[in-house]
Parts: structure tokens; C-alpha cells; sequence
């Protein structure tokens, strides 16, 4: 039985096995180096890093520049301890270009045993959990069987960069149905335009707490189609957790219909290329699809950033009947797009 535990003390003899298993190389989603080896032999100072780990899943703790909060654990398979995982509950752009949301290894004598495609699924559950959806999942290009185990699990590649493969993966994380209040997102509030705010943009007037840039052309054709107060599918103001600016905006081309409804969103260029998008698209889509509709879009063909963020949310490109292609094209999640022939 594969298990995901939290690192304790009590497993300190496994874990050094599983060190020793290693040979030196790097164990990836340990937080462990081999030049800590030395004075982790300690038992207080293996305690006082236990303990550390054990911290870092805690948003206000204090993190050294470079990391992020994150959930690790310890892969136990029949009480001993045959790799590692950690949950990175944000992305840094150095994690967007490699590492990624989870980080796992699993010893040599454990390999091609069924372990790490198990502790996988179960981190996908913890990021499921913690509201995490799309997680990316990277590994060397040479890595044939860690991409096997990435694709089974779901994953979908996206690119290579560098040697890295980089795979997204839906987690199915919990979302409230759509309604006329915010949406909440792991790094944005999607928070609805008020009739005055709306007033105030096509003014061109700046509010304290709007990014500089915003509202954009986009975000006033947006507003153009309000026609009432808000409600569940009027444009929101995308209010970035970390300095609540308004960077941008996110809403639906009015109602559903059969069904299925069109989203339309954008940020400002100072936001762009560092995975807010994806975290707010994210949201905008479960919510949606937690009262049961099906979601679509449309791009410029060009528009080479958004093609990304709708297909690391599972979205395909179809062909629109009577659309010209060259002019937009259409995109469907996975439900709206069946029984659509793709180009």
C-alpha cells in the first residue's frame, strides 16, 4: 500500500535508506542535499528539519527568497519510506520554467513498481484540495518513465524548454457554482464591475487600486455589454491577491445558451507571463462548470499566450461551423467540444 505521509522522526531510519538508495543524486521534491547529509546525521538537527518541512505548508511562515509554501510529504510504502513529494502551492517563474507545481521521486530499488504513478495520483488529490487546478508536472526530456507516469496520470505536454517537459494536469478542484458575487481564485479575486465603476472606465477615469493600464480596450468592450446591474455572467475585475490592483479583466458574452456559455478576459501587459491567467481563468471555469455548463472561447490565431492557458485547462481548438479560421478561432472545454471535429 502506497501512502503520502507528513516527514517524522519516526521514519529517520527508512529515510536514510532511502538515501543511501539515491547514491548522491538528486531526490527531487525532498528539500533534502546531499551536502546536508553531514549535519542532518544529527538527530536534533534531522528533528529541527523535519519540523521545518512540516512549517512550510503554513502560508505565514517565513521562506527563504526563491520558495514557496508547500506541502510535503514522505511516499510509505508497508511502513518504510521509499520517496518524496512536494506540493508547491504557487508558482515562481523560475517554477513555471522547471519544477512545476509537484516535485516527486521515488528510490531506485521502488522504481517500475507502480509507486510513483500511485503517489502521484494522491498529490493530485492534495493539490486538488488546496484549490490548485491546472498543477504543472515537469521532467528532464531523457526521462522517458517519469513522462509515462505524468501522462497516465492525466497530464497533457505543453512544451519543451531547455530539456523540460512540461505537463499540465486538471485536478478537479472544488469550485461554487457561478453567481453574482466574487469568484475566488488561489491568486485573484474575480470581482464584479458595479454600474458606477463601469461609468468611471468608459470615462477614462483611474481608480486607487486599478494597475496602471487598466482598464484596456478590451476591458471597456466588455463593459459595453452590460445592460443591468451585475449578475452572474457581467464582467469582473481581476483584483490580484498579492497587491489588490485590478490588473485586468474576466466575464461572459451574457447568458448561457443550450447550455453553454462564452468567456472573453485579458490582463494588462505588466501582468502577463507569470500564471495569474491560468489561476484566473481556472476559477472562472470551475465555477461555471459547477452549475453545469459547458465552456467556450474565442482567440486570435496569433494570440499564441491564450491558445496555452485554455489548453492547459483541458480546452480544444474545433472547427465553427461558418467561422473564418483565419479571423478567430474557436476553442471548447472537454465537454463542449464532443461530437466537434477538430481542424
Amino acid at each position: 500500500m502506497i501512502e503520502l505521509v507528513r516527514p517524522t522522526v519516526d521514519l529517520s531510519g527508512s529515510w536514510w535508506e532511502m538515501v543511501d538508495d539515491f547514491a548522491g543524486a538528486t531526490i527531487h521534491g525532498s528539500g533534502y542535499r546531499p551536502s546536508d547529509r553531514d549535519v542532518l546525521r544529527d538527530p536534533a538537527a534531522f528533528e529541527e528539519w523535519v519540523d521545518w518541512l512540516g512549517r512550510m505548508e503554513r502560508s505565514d511562515e517565513a521562506l527563504p527568497v526563491g520558495r514557496v509554501p508547500s506541502s510535503n510529504r514522505w511516499i510509505v510504502r508497508d511502513g518504510r519510506v521509499v520517496g518524496t513529494v512536494a506540493v508547491r502551492h504557487a508558482l515562481t517563474p523560475s517554477l513555471l520554467a522547471e519544477g512545476g507545481h509537484i516535485g516527486y521521486a521515488v528510490a531506485p530499488g521502488a522504481r517500475r513498481q507502480g509507486v510513483a504513478r500511485a503517489a502521484l495520483g494522491q498529490a493530485l488529490r492534495l493539490a486538488a484540495a488546496r484549490g490548485i487546478d491546472p498543477v504543472l508536472v515537469t521532467c528532464d526530456v531523457d526521462n522517458t518513465a517519469s513522462a509515462r507516469t505524468i501522462t497516465s496520470c492525466g497530464g497533457v505536454l505543453e512544451d519543451e524548454r531547455d530539456g523540460v517537459l512540461r505537463h499540465w494536469i486538471r485536478t478537479g478542484a472544488p469550485a461554487e457554482p457561478i453567481g453574482p458575487g466574487p469568484v475566488e481564485g488561489r491568486e485573484a479575486r474575480l470581482v464584479p464591475i458595479t454600474a458606477e465603476e463601469a461609468a468611471a472606465m468608459r470615462a477614462g477615469e483611474s481608480r486607487p487600486g486599478w494597475a496602471e493600464g487598466y482598464p484596456r480596450e478590451d476591458d471597456l468592450d466588455a463593459i459595453g455589454m452590460m445592460t443591468s446591474a451585475p449578475d452572474a455572467w457581467s464582467p469582473r475585475h481581476v483584483v490580484r491577491r498579492s497587491d489588490g490592483l485590478a490588473v485586468g479583466s474576466i466575464g461572459c458574452f451574457g447568458p448561457p445558451q443550450d447550455g453553454v456559455v462564452e468567456v472573453g478576459y485579458g490582463l494588462v501587459p505588466a501582468a502577463r507571463g507569470g500564471g495569474l491567467m491560468t489561476d484566473v481563468l481556472s476559477a472562472m471555469v470551475r465555477s461555471l462548470e459547477a452549475s453545469g455548463l459547458r465552456v467556450v472561447a474565442h482567440t486570435e490565431p496569433d494570440n499564441l499566450a491564450s491558445h496555452r492557458v485554455l489548453a492547459r485547462l483541458g480546452f480544444r481548438r474545433v472547427e465553427e461551423p461558418g467561422a473564418d479560421a483565419r479571423a478567430e478561432w474557436f476553442w471548447a472545454s472537454g465537454a463542449a467540444a464532443d461530437g466537434v471535429g477538430e481542424p
